[in-house]
């Protein structure tokens, strides 16, 4: 029997994500606020700003995976992307059975401008709106989902096309690989979990130590 998989937020990275476990045994169903996909099976529509609740045909999940994005760029719409947003996905979640919730954060929550190397362990700063705005949201997350969740945060997103402009990244397809490492094995623990989504750098400049996760025994592809 297949499992099923939740993804609310479904766009890029859940493409690619589907498509990399396109021949495993996993049944996924997509959320999105965008237009109707023609070139998917199942596909639901949902506006998670709304105060609106989607009936859902299944309500049992082996893992639900919430990839949010902000409204707009503005404080507002950090806000709403994160904060706002994840409130309504935890009303919709309430109705749903599952066993891991897997949300993805960003590697900004340590602030701007940083030196030295930043693990999970490290506090948080909240230098700007967009800072405060993913804090806030993953405080929330920790305090709705408990030990069922895991915290992704990923460094800035670039593919094979595109330059890296971050001074920390991370390929598109790696993104997609770290969902799918949580999705496929299963770590007990009686809190959640929180891991750094950055690839190594060979000049040095990086400052986002992801050990956390390769010791888990995630390994990077390499994308040169």
């Amino acid at each position: 029997m297949k499992k099923n998989i939740l993804i609310i937020g479904f766009g890029d990275i859940g493409e690619r994500l589907c498509l990399q476990m396109k021949n495993d045994k996993y049944q996924f169903y997509p959320i999105s606020r965008g237009n109707f996909r023609s070139d998917l099976k199942i596909y639901i529509k949902w506006d998670w700003l709304s105060k609106k609740i989607p009936k859902l045909e299944h309500k049992e999940y082996d893992s639900i995976v919430f990839i949010p994005k902000p409204s707009s760029f503005d404080a507002i719409g950090y806000d709403e992307g994160f904060i706002h947003s994840s409130d309504n996905v935890f009303r919709l979640c309430k109705e749903l059975s599952y066993k891991k919730f897997i949300t993805i954060s960003s590697t900004r929550v340590y602030g701007t401008d940083k030196s030295g190397i930043y693990n999970e362990s490290h506090p948080l700063e909240k230098d700007d709106f967009r800072c405060k705005s993913l804090i806030n949201y993953e405080q929330n997350q920790v305090k709705n989902y408990g030990n069922k969740l895991i915290i992704l945060r990923f460094s800035g997103l670039y593919d094979s096309l595109a330059d890296r402009k971050s001074i920390n990244y991370l390929h598109r397809d790696n993104a997609a690989c770290i969902i799918r490492f949580f999705i496929k094995n299963d770590f007990k623990s009686e809190t959640h979990q929180i891991f750094n989504c950055s690839e190594d750098r060979n000049d040095g400049l990086g400052n986002i130590s992801n050990s956390k996760l390769k010791k888990l025994g995630f390994i990077f592809n390499d994308f040169d």
